[in-house]
């Protein structure tokens, strides 16, 4: 028997020192919070945003630290509406993203649970990789398997709480928009490099040791967990045509679209399955697509929870409605069945 409960999944809300975004993410999650959340009643709940939460990319441990308090003070309301939901006794989980990979310092980490729960800083979970729910769900954010963004060591961060994380090469060119391109170029070349040298020491034996340690906060095999931080790899030679790619359209104005599930979700879920550790959705972020479908060869659902900021790029009606916001919604019985699916909240008129 399962014991019952809710988990409300949403991403990429983009929180920085200002709410200048024309969807005001730090204005209308309050009241999400407070309407959805709290006004339910029931089974347990479990409020995951699945990465890119706060705006915290480039910076340093103690600069980290206090961009986050900073972050946090200028969203006073959702400060609040966070703290509540920790009173009431709702886990708030926080998956890493590449804008907010910082939070996989252990300080940084442990920083945000005293802030919004000082009484229980249980009751804020911090994954530095992805959430897995036993049969239920996997939620990541998707980052990894996109070599732009891949941060490969991110664990040994987490563990060792070392102030060397690596930019990737996107991140590299964009930390800094006030230099030349060729300074900006000669950053992307070194995370090129930074990155290539990363991919190695992952299928290293020192690394292994943290995968098997990482396998017992996941509850998965550890053979399963090792398998899955090799899905995906950063190589130099296909990731700078695309970044380049990439740089192109955005100066002509223009994305690379998409409305697929992305192949790692499927690659993902299929090797849970392989380790008998299937579960029935897979829920990520990143694209800032909100879209939910089947995968292929595969039972499980995939979820992609979208963005509340204004840099929609799907084609659900978050893109023409500022007011609609995606999130995911899971609920699990006793017998340990699940339902739910991809879901649009608008905020009350007024």
């Amino acid at each position: 028997m399962s014991r019952p409960a809710r988990w409300w999944l949403l991403s990429d809300l983009h929180l920085g020192m200002t709410d200048q975004d024309p969807r005001c993410p730090g204005e209308v999650l309050p009241e999400f919070l407070r309407r959805e959340v709290l006004a339910a009643s029931g089974p347990q709940q479990h409020v995951v945003f699945v990465g890119d939460t706060f705006e915290l990319v480039g910076f340093a441990e103690d600069e980290s630290l206090a961009r986050l308090e900073s972050i946090l003070a200028r969203h006073v309301d959702t400060f609040r509406a966070l703290k509540e939901c920790a009173e009431r006794g709702v886990q708030l989980h926080f998956v890493c993203g590449n804008h907010d990979v910082e939070l996989a310092r252990p300080s940084v980490a442990a920083r945000l649970s005293a802030l919004l729960s000082p009484a229980d800083p249980t009751r804020v979970r911090v994954h530095p990789w992805f959430l897995h729910v036993p049969h239920v769900l996997v939620a990541e954010h998707g980052h990894q398997h996109h070599a732009l963004h891949r941060t490969p060591e991110v664990l040994r961060s987490a563990v060792n709480g070392t102030d060397d994380l690596d930019l990737p090469p996107l991140a590299a060119w964009n930390a800094h928009p006030s230099r030349s391109r060729l300074s900006r170029a000669g950053a992307v070349a070194r995370a090129c490099l930074a990155s290539e040298r990363a991919e190695r020491r992952v299928r290293e034996l020192e690394y292994d040791e943290l995968l098997q340690n990482e396998s017992l906060r996941l509850a998965l095999n550890g053979v399963a967990v090792r398998d899955l931080a090799r899905l995906s790899r950063f190589r130099t030679v296909s990731a700078v045509p695309v970044a380049a790619t990439r740089m192109v359209l955005a100066a002509a104005g223009r994305r690379v679209s998409g409305e697929a599930a992305p192949a790692a979700a499927g690659r993902f879920a299929r090797t849970l399955e392989m380790h008998g550790s299937g579960v029935a959705w897979y829920v990520s972020g990143h694209t800032h697509r909100a879209l939910e479908s089947a995968l292929e060869a595969s039972p499980t659902r995939y979820v992609n929870t979208g963005t509340w900021c204004s840099d929609v790029r799907g084609r659900g009606p978050d893109q023409s409605d500022r007011r609609a916001f995606p999130y995911a919604m899971v609920d699990v019985a006793r017998d340990g069945t699940t339902s739910g699916g991809l879901r649009y909240w608008r905020p009350a008129v007024g």
